[in-house]
């Protein structure tokens, strides 16, 4: 049983070494991350859009706000992924 444990740590040591999975796994952790705080504080923000203006609740309306936080969060969570590999590799 031991053994088998051993086995299946080194072979995903192997796996972790690589780094097109190293993206993968940081990037869906800090999109998910990013998405959850994202929708949190946007959720704050359309519950006085109506008391704003006319054109932002149109926006919301269409999707528009929604494609711009989709957008934000490919990029930020783009920029912290490759400002963590670039920290570990140096």
């Amino acid at each position: 049983m031991f053994y088998f444990l051993t086995f299946i740590f080194e072979l995903l040591g192997i796996v972790a070494k690589n780094p097109i999975i190293q993206k993968i796994a940081l990037f869906s952790f800090f999109f998910g991350l990013v998405t959850f705080s994202v929708d949190f504080f946007a959720s704050k923000v359309t519950n006085e859009f109506a008391n704003v203006s006319q054109i932002l609740v149109i926006a919301s309306w269409f999707g528009f706000l929604n494609a711009l936080q989709i957008v934000f969060n490919f990029l930020i969570t783009g920029f912290i992924v490759k400002q963590i590999l670039a920290f570990i590799r140096g």
